[in-house]
């Protein structure tokens, strides 16, 4: 099995969904092809840079530029519209190169492209479509695309009343790591309700997680920071993940306030925490939900990241600070005098979990490999079938090789 996995870095997690995927394809066969490649990167290695810089700069600065944009598009249904000649050329260099049996795509420029070249190709390889937001843009549809993996159920309607078919739309949530998955099986985790009881068998413990996502871009960190400094008993560990600049900024300003880089094994200190203080974007919301913790947002303003936040809150499982004018910290007081308040915030996670996705990953991973298998089989009998007829049948090639061997029952 070979599979081809295509991401871009317009924020971080479309390539943690993509590390997703790769990782349980790798978990169920350790002989598989995984090969992941940053597409925007590989298309225009000269210029990518610039690109990703300018489209960080646009996120954290002039997000009114970027949530015009975003509406905008979103209005323009070029999902249905294949690209140009230099799209389909460079796809399908890339084909040729990595020759794969499925593709899965988690950024629409991605899925845009492959579906360029199979309509222009006339391709059959299987193109998997995983989204990685709740808001539901058009940019995410292509009717070439043979199977998506959708984040809700909402998300899922959307698709089908696109024109996309129900069988094949996965509501698998946003894909999240190994380490995330396995959460439920952390003894360590800082509240846990006794079955039949409602007591909190853990309500001292304050340990909030400050975290940015990728970016490493909080709202309002000075303030936050010397919010949670002055409460007692509390213990904060933030990540500043990419974001160099803030990371020398702050580290060692409080003496109860941990500051790290890039984590990769953020699961561990999400467990840990009570509450984590973050960025609604579409992988830390579904890394957080399996990680069984409530979210507290401060005034989310990309466009995609105010439609998680209040698909989250209206879910119960997040408290958010809409208004410039509130006073976020005497609610981040409250919350952490509350513990059951964070406790029922932690049930209402579960049952969140259960109403929005009916699909597990690694079901996903075994349909994506099940539709690849079939796709070379087919390709193979065709190959063979040619061949055939061309009169090659005692060529040496078939004596020797049982590359396009089909089985005959």
């Amino acid at each position: 099995m070979k599979v081809l996995i295509l991401s871009g870095r317009f924020g971080f997690g479309h390539k943690m969904a993509a590390n997703a995927i790769g990782e349980e394809f790798k978990r169920q066969d350790q002989n598989a092809g995984i090969v992941q490649k940053d597409l925007p990167a590989y298309f225009y290695p000269n210029i990518s840079k610039i690109i990703y810089k300018v489209f960080g700069l646009v996120a954290e600065r002039y997000h009114g530029i970027y949530n015009l944009v975003y509406k905008i598009s979103g209005k323009i249904n070029s999902g249905n519209r294949p690209g140009g000649p230099i799209i389909y050329r460079k796809f399908r260099k890339l084909m040729e190169e990595y020759d794969p049996d499925v593709i899965v795509c988690t950024h629409p420029f991605c899925e845009k492209s492959a579906a360029t070249y199979k309509a222009k190709s006339g391709s059959g390889i299987p193109l998997v479509t995983c989204i990685t937001d709740i808001s539901m843009h058009k940019e995410w549809y292509a009717k070439q695309t043979d199977l998506y993996l959708a984040p809700t159920v909402e998300v899922k309607d959307n698709l089908a009343g696109f024109g996309a078919l129900p069988e094949d739309i996965l509501t698998t949530g946003v894909p999240v790591r190994q380490q995330f998955l396995a959460a439920g099986d952390d003894e360590d985790g800082p509240c846990e309700v006794e079955a039949g009881t409602e007591e909190n068998v853990c309500e001292n413990r304050k340990n909030v997680l400050v975290m940015g996502g990728g970016l490493g871009i909080v709202p309002e960190l000075e303030e936050l920071l010397y919010t949670l400094q002055g409460i007692p008993g509390v213990k904060t560990t933030v990540i500043t993940g990419k974001n160099h600049k803030m990371y020398e900024l702050w580290k060692g300003r409080f003496p109860d306030i941990e500051v790290l880089g890039y984590v990769e094994h953020i699961g561990k200190y999400m467990r840990k925490a009570d509450l984590v203080i973050t960025k609604a974007g579409g992988i830390t919301l579904f890394e957080i939900l399996h990680s069984d913790v409530p979210m507290f947002i401060i005034r989310p303003f990309l466009e995609q990241e105010i439609v998680n936040a209040r698909y989250a809150q209206g879910k119960g499982f997040a408290q958010v600070i809409w208004d410039k004018k509130e006073d976020f910290t005497a609610e981040l007081r409250r919350i952490l005098k509350d513990p059951e308040r964070l406790c029922e915030m932690r049930r209402r996670m579960a049952k969140a979990r259960e109403e929005m996705m009916d699909t597990q990953l690694f079901e996903a991973v075994r349909e994506m490999s099940k539709r690849g298998q079939e796709y070379r089989s087919s390709i193979s009998w065709a190959r063979f079938e040619s061949k055939e007829e061309e009169g090659y049948e005692n060529h040496a090639y078939f004596r020797n090789s049982t590359e396009y061997l089909p089985l005959r029952g």
